[in-house]
């Protein structure tokens, strides 16, 4: 296949009929090949040849990211076909991070805030409180720092940052579709309304017992249920009806609390949605790949099973640490079994990538149908595979 598409270029050359988009096609086309079998080489040696992997093993895939010079900002309601993430990036020299979108596969990037429209540095501390994007995508929630820790809501539409809380804060759960927002920072639980930028925090309506009494609120079955853990026993806990270590209620407004034992044990503290709000997993683990994954409606019921903590498609695709993990079904054509994405911007910029998934409201009725492997490269068939373990011999 390689030997004939480079004849063809080179015969198309000779006679001079290829026009400069069509050569520029083709330029493109070449450096793809040569990247994908170099990038094949080293997979196929390390394999059969080396033998510090199996087939059976997660294999690296480099996916090669472009930040173009004269990038456009992304328009928070524009339609994309399969989930973004976002990442931030500063080029070597620089003091500041820009921070980005783009697909899952690494293609269209675009920009999302300076430093100045962010009005801080984003400056997540932890897994959970790095950016979180609103449902819709028009907001994102970040722990930040500008002269100290705090917490903005960055407006999209307006392309405008504002620091609404001090000390560093993350999303426990997104309720009203998405209107308003569940957050934690230093000084307790609160909602915030996304749209008039309102912060109210919980104990100021339910009193110093309730918020002592609640871990992290995690939402479930169509956000109608609230669940948490119990976090200090108290008059308010021992007032609750039932046993148990957590507690259940009515959403909205914290009503009708009951005890009693709700989520896996591994789950107790809630657990962390992916692109489907209904699947979820729990007990993120910097070293660990292979997650249960639980059902909202049924949320102590397993599944299936994740590899990667943020789940995009149930037993196939997931995502951890800014990679994106794939297990390949028996009857593709190819020898390997498992695949790791991971993202190459080169050495001009540095690079973190966030584990928030958004699927564009306007991919989500298509979504479940789409073919995601249809946006990456091309598994290498059995028969490439083999004939490039002949070259590597030979």
């Amino acid at each position: 296949m390689k030997k004939k598409f480079l004849a063809y270029s080179l015969g198309a050359l000779c006679v001079g009929a290829i026009a400069y988009p069509a050569w520029k096609m083709i330029k493109e086309k070449i450096a793809y090949e040569k990247d994908y079998q170099e990038q094949l080489d080293v997979i196929v040696e390390a394999i059969e040849i080396e033998r510090w992997k199996t087939r059976a093993d997660i294999i690296a895939w480099k996916i090669n990211v472009s930040i173009p010079e004269d990038i456009e900002y992304e328009v928070w309601d524009e339609e994309y076909e399969i989930p973004r993430v976002l990442f931030k990036a500063r080029k070597s020299g620089d003091f500041y991070y820009k921070l980005y979108s783009m697909g899952i596969d690494g293609k269209d990037v675009k920009l999302v805030a300076t430093h100045e429209d962010f009005g801080a540095s984003i400056w997540p501390l932890g897994y959970f409180t790095g950016p979180n994007r609103s449902p819709d995508g028009r907001y994102i929630i970040s722990t930040s720092n500008e002269k100290g820790f705090g917490c903005t809501l960055y407006d999209m539409d307006q392309r405008k940052g504002q620091s609404f809380a001090s000390g560093r804060c993350y999303v426990e759960s997104w309720m009203d579709d998405g209107k308003i927002a569940i957050i934690n920072n230093g000084d307790g639980k609160a909602y915030l309304t996304l749209s008039s930028k309102e912060i109210k925090y919980i104990k100021d309506i339910y009193g110093d017992d309730f918020e002592d009494a609640n871990s992290k609120f995690f939402l479930v079955k169509d956000e109608t249920k609230a669940i948490s853990n119990i976090y200090n026993d108290n008059d308010f806990v021992n007032s609750i009806q039932g046993s148990g270590e957590q507690i259940i209620y009515d959403m909205p407004g914290f009503k009708n609390p009951e005890r009693g034992s709700y989520l896996a044990d591994e789950c107790k503290y809630g657990g962390t949605f992916g692109v489907n709000s209904s699947l979820f997993t729990c007990s993120y683990d910097s070293n660990n790949l292979e997650y249960n994954v639980y059902e909202s409606n049924d949320p102590k019921k397993i599944v299936g099973k994740s590899l990667g903590f943020r789940v995009i498609e149930l037993g196939k695709w997931g995502m951890q640490d800014g990679e994106i993990y794939r297990i390949i079904n028996d009857s593709e054509d190819t020898p390997l079994a498992k695949i790791k994405y991971k993202y190459k911007f080169g050495d001009e910029y540095e690079i973190i990538v966030y584990d928030d998934l958004y699927l564009p409201i306007s991919a989500q009725e298509s979504f479940e149908g789409l073919n995601i492997a249809d946006y990456f490269p091309e598994l290498p068939s059995k028969e490439r595979y083999e004939d490039t373990w002949i070259d590597l011999l030979y």
